[in-house]
């Protein structure tokens, strides 16, 4: 599976909403390909989440919902901005600023309680179609080790933490969209 097809995979879910729903039509549409694909689609995921794993990521995560990161939800919130799509992918990666005009970013600036969005079901996908393919629970991650890959479990960024000033710098328009509360 090269990427182009990963992406029109997760790309499809959009219009279910909820990550429940898109979980659900994630793991149907994997249970219809043959074994090596839904493979590959894992290793596709953990190829894409390896380079929003970063500080501005981190900072992003913080600004959107101040107070509330854990080392999971960071690790869920990769996972949400892979499920929005391969622009915004490019975006977290490249211009991370440039998610202030993402539509999801604004709609989170509206909310008054916000919470971390993430998507923590979509490591489970494949797992599930192979399980639902094969009948055995830990066959994917068996085929993985096989190939002498071991997905991660948790976000590991490279560097210090940012400060408030630094990401106020690098990340002006989503610091405005997501101003510090009083």
């Amino acid at each position: 599976m090269d990427l182009s097809v990963f992406w029109e995979l997760v790309e499809s879910t959009l219009e279910a909403g909820a990550p429940c729903d898109r979980t659900k039509l994630l793991v149907d549409r994997l249970g219809q390909l043959p074994l090596e694909e839904v493979l590959e689609f894992q290793l596709r995921l953990d190829e894409v989440r390896a380079p929003v794993d970063t500080r501005a990521t981190v900072a992003v995560a913080k600004l959107v919902a101040p107070g509330r990161l854990s080392d999971d939800g960071l690790w869920y919130f990769h996972a949400w901005l892979v499920g929005l799509g391969q622009d915004a992918h490019r975006l977290a990666v490249d211009e991370p600023d440039a998610l202030a005009d993402h539509p999801e970013f604004r709609r989170l600036a509206a909310e008054t309680d916000r919470q971390l969005p993430g998507w923590e079901t979509l490591d489970y996908c494949a797992a599930d179609a192979w399980e639902a393919l094969t009948g055995n629970e830990d066959g994917l991650e068996e085929a993985m080790l096989a190939q002498g890959h071991d997905s991660p479990l948790v976000a590991d960024p490279d560097g210090e933490p940012w400060t408030a000033e630094q990401t106020a710098a690098r990340l002006p328009k989503l610091t405005a969209l997501f101003p510090a509360a009083d």
